[in-house]
């Protein structure tokens, strides 16, 4: 998986919003929050990841690998098209938008408590990220 790593990792509650555009029908993209690890330590990295996929799927997952999901379903992403995702973690809540609209809510999970916020992909398919966003509280 690649990601990107950005800003702090005493990041405790924040909102991350970010548009994404899917270029081709396979694979995905996500937005992150409370990443727990960087560097050559990545690979084992845990947080929140919220995930879409271009067969019009999502999901919330605790790692980077997929393995640990927390909440899945339809989300309308289609590929060669621009969507807003937001991540909102507040506390042990964490909810997100899709496009402005809430599209999960009220997961609960104790940890990470907190981290680094994260954009990336699932493998090395090609997808824009524009108008990246963090609001930290």
């Amino acid at each position: 998986n690649t990601i990107s790593i950005i800003g702090s990792y005493k990041w405790v509650n924040f909102i991350i919003t970010c548009d994404i555009y899917i270029e081709s029908n396979k694979g995905g993209a996500f937005i992150a929050g409370r990443i727990s690890k960087a560097g050559i330590y990545v690979a084992s990295a845990k947080g929140i990841f919220f995930w879409v996929f271009p067969d019009g799927t999502y999901q919330v997952t605790r790692d980077l690998t997929g393995n640990e999901i927390l909440m899945k379903g339809l989300s309308g992403v289609q590929a060669n098209r621009w969507h807003t995702l937001t991540l909102i973690l507040k506390g042990s809540n964490i909810s997100g938008m899709l496009n402005g609209y809430p599209l999960w809510e009220n997961v609960t999970t104790h940890s990470p408590e907190n981290g680094w916020a994260a954009i990336g992909t699932h493998s090395f398919e090609l997808t824009q990220f524009d108008n990246f966003h963090v609001e930290a509280s």
